[in-house]
């Protein structure tokens, strides 16, 4: 039996790629450092359900996430370019721990990204 992929990676190319994240909180961020590809990540709640998490510098170290800017849009965040790889996570819990993304979420992430 498969895991259903927590998040999905956007990266700057456009490249849509799912992720597996680790249940605890340390293993789980050092992991969104990983993808995201830095050290201080920063989020956008674009719903309280959809959380989209990026490189906290990433004006600096990244191009344009076209991709993600768009979808960002989409939610009514229309002030700024989101620049680098963007993680897309199921928003947080009452403790403000990150929710994996749910199956029927995924699915839905994926034909709307596919669109933009």
């Amino acid at each position: 039996m498969t895991r259903t992929p927590d998040a999905l990676l956007i990266t700057a190319e456009a490249d849509i790629v799912l992720v597996n994240l680790p249940a605890d909180t340390e293993s789980r961020l050092t992991v969104m450092r990983s993808v995201i590809r830095c050290e201080n990540v920063d989020v956008v709640g674009l719903t309280s359900q959809l959380d989209m998490w990026l490189d906290d510098e990433g004006l600096y170290n990244h191009p344009v996430n076209k991709v993600a800017t768009a979808l960002a849009v989409r939610f009514g965040f229309i002030w700024q370019d989101y620049h680098g790889p963007v993680l897309l996570t199921g928003g947080a819990d009452a403790e403000g721990d990150t929710l994996p993304l749910s199956k029927d979420k995924v699915l839905a992430l994926l034909a709307s990204l596919g669109d933009l």
